[in-house]
C-alpha cells in the first residue's frame, strides 16, 4: 500500500532514537517535508536532526522534558510557531521504570503519570485547539503498549500510564470526529530499541546478548523491530488511512486475553 505523508507537518514525541526516530526516517521517505522531534538529549538530538535534515527535509529538534507541564506547553506553541502548518502529532515519547504496586514510590508514580500520560494531553490539548480555530484535519497516533492492558507486576506505574493514554485516545477521537482530526493508537509488545537495552541491561542484568536470547524465547522468533512498525503509525498519520479513528492496534504475536 503507497503512504504518502506529504501532507504531514508532524510534531514526534521521543523522535531522537528508537522507534521514534524510525517514525521520523520513514515520513521523509513517504513525503514529509516539515517535522520536530522532541526529547531530552541535546546531543541525540542534534545528531537525529542532521542525520534526518540529510534526508531531504525540513526537520528542527527541540529539547523538552516531558515529565514537566511548562516544557510540554512551550514544545506545543514552539513547535507551531516554527510550522504553522503543523497538523499531525505522535506521542513516542515514555519512561519504563521498573515498579510493583508496593515498590512504587509517589516519585516514579507522578514521573510516570507526568510523562507518559499528562504530557500527551497537554501536546494533543495545544495542537487540537490550533486544528479547530483554523477548521483544518489532522491526525493524532499515540504510541502506547501491550502492557496497557494489564501489564507486568513490576511494572505497575507505566501499565496504569499507557492504560490511561488508551482511554484518552478514544475519548478524543470520538469527541473530534466532526472536526476532521483522527486521533489512533498503536500498542508495541516487547521492542528492541537502545532504551529497552539500557532497561534490560540496568533491571535485569541482561549481557550484550540479551537480542538475540529475546529473539529466540518469542513464538515468532523476533521482538518488535522499530523499522517495521514505524510505516504502520505513518499510514494512520496519513490521509491514506481515510476515516480510521479512536482504534487500537496492538502489534504484538502475543494474543490479548488469550490463556495457553
Amino acid at each position: 500500500m503507497q503512504i504518502d505523508n506529504s501532507t504531514n507537518s508532524v510534531l514526534i514525541t521521543g523522535g531522537t532514537q528508537g522507534l521514534g526516530y524510525e517514525i521520523a526516517r520513514n515520513l521523509i521517505e513517504n513525503g514529509c517535508k516539515e517535522l520536530i522531534v522532541a526529547g531530552r538529549d541535546p546531543q541525540k538530538g542534534t545528531t537525529a536532526e542532521k542525520r534526518l535534515r540529510k534526508a531531504g527535509a525540513n526537520v528542527k529538534y527541540l529539547r523538552a522534558n516531558l515529565a514537566a507541564a511548562k516544557d510540554c506547553k512551550d514544545l506545543i506553541s514552539t513547535s507551531i510557531k516554527l510550522f504553522p502548518n503543523l497538523n499531525s502529532l505522535v506521542n513516542s515519547a515514555a519512561i519504563t521504570t521498573r515498579g510493583s504496586i508496593e515498590g512504587t514510590s509517589l516519585k516514579l508514580w507522578e514521573e510516570h503519570l507526568n510523562t507518559n500520560l499528562r504530557a500527551p494531553f497537554l501536546l494533543m490539548q495545544g495542537l487540537i485547539r490550533k486544528l479547530k480555530t483554523e477548521g483544518r484535519s489532522g491526525s493524532i497516533v499515540n504510541i502506547a503498549s501491550t502492557s496497557a492492558h494489564v501489564g507486568q507486576s513490576f511494572l505497575t506505574a507505566y501499565s496504569t500510564s499507557k492504560g490511561g493514554l488508551l482511554t484518552l485516545s478514544k475519548n478524543a477521537a470520538h469527541a473530534l470526529r466532526q472536526n476532521k482530526i483522527r486521533v489512533n493508537v498503536v500498542a508495541p509488545g516487547w521492542m528492541k530499541t537502545p532504551g529497552e537495552t539500557e532497561i534490560q541491561k540496568k533491571f535485569h542484568g541482561a549481557g550484550d546478548d540479551w537480542i538475540q536470547k529475546a529473539d529466540s524465547s518469542l513464538p515468532m522468533g523476533e521482538l518488535v523491530d522499530p523499522k517495521k512498525l514505524a510505516p504502520l503509525v505513518n499510514y494512520l498519520l496519513s490521509p491514506s488511512s481515510g476515516v480510521i479513528t479512536g482504534s487500537v492496534i496492538n502489534y504484538d504475536q502475543q494474543i490479548i486475553g488469550a490463556v495457553p
